[in-house]
């Protein structure tokens, strides 16, 4: 019976030296954080077509008459990408000064484009009929912002690296490894300008083309791990 009681004293000897030096380790937590300035590569408008009538089906129909318009002079555009947005209809209430019914319809038109030049000539011609800019800017395109995070996500994997090393030296301990680590996502970017236009009526005959100036998008990463840090 002694010869199992001292194999199993010798194994488990064993085990609790090879368990050791886990007991030893360090644990940090780190984060950090970098960001890259991208440039904008596409330009987006959104439009709005609004129409106030005696009766909600009249204020449709006028929306309805001209977008179908805007869309058929959009799709004529080649480069450019377009869509419909919100549709509402509803009551305006009566005023001191005139006390008719009178309803409101309203929808937007969405553009975008890699073309700067063209897609400004179509929301001049696009005023000249009546539609108002609701906002109007520069952004970045979703494969632009991914190439973008992605150095972003490098460069702070790279910098979180560093400051491991960085601290393992000071503790006089070595870096053992990475566990747990968090990466954040990509956020969309919105047009960097908004622009409140009058009212569409106001628009019809003078309206010239806008002009808008890009400016790169900062594009932010986050790299957050738990470090290991072994004794030398």
């Amino acid at each position: 019976m002694r010869c199992p009681r001292a194999l199993l004293a010798t194994l488990l000897c064993g085990t609790l030296l090879a368990a050791g030096p886990a007991w030893a380790e360090t644990h940090l937590h780190l984060g950090e954080t970098a960001t890259v300035m991208a440039a904008p590569d596409e330009l987006a408008a959104a439009m709005r077509i609004e129409a106030t009538s005696a009766t909600a089906a009249e204020a449709q129909a006028r929306v309805n008459t001209v977008m179908q318009d805007a869309l058929a002079r959009t799709k004529a555009q080649p480069g450019v990408t377009v869509s419909t947005g919100g549709y509402g209809v509803w009551r305006v209430g009566p005023t001191p000064q005139d006390r008719t019914e009178r309803w409101q319809a309203t929808q937007t038109l969405n553009l975008s484009s890699h073309d700067d030049a063209a897609l400004l000539k179509l929301v001049g011609e696009l005023q000249q009929k009546g539609l108002a800019v609701g906002s109007l800017g520069w952004r970045l395109s979703r494969e632009a912002e991914r190439r973008a995070h992605q150095e972003a996500t490098k460069q702070a994997l790279t910098a979180l690296r560093g400051r491991a090393e960085e601290a393992a030296g000071l503790l006089d301990l070595r870096f053992e490894q990475f566990k747990d680590i968090r990466l954040d996502t990509a956020e969309p970017q919105q047009p960097l300008y908004r622009a409140a236009m009058p009212a569409p009526m106001a628009l019809a005959a003078v309206a010239p083309a806008p002009s808008v100036a890009p400016q790169d998008v900062a594009v932010t990463a986050t790299a957050e791990a738990d470090v290991v840090l072994q004794p030398r």
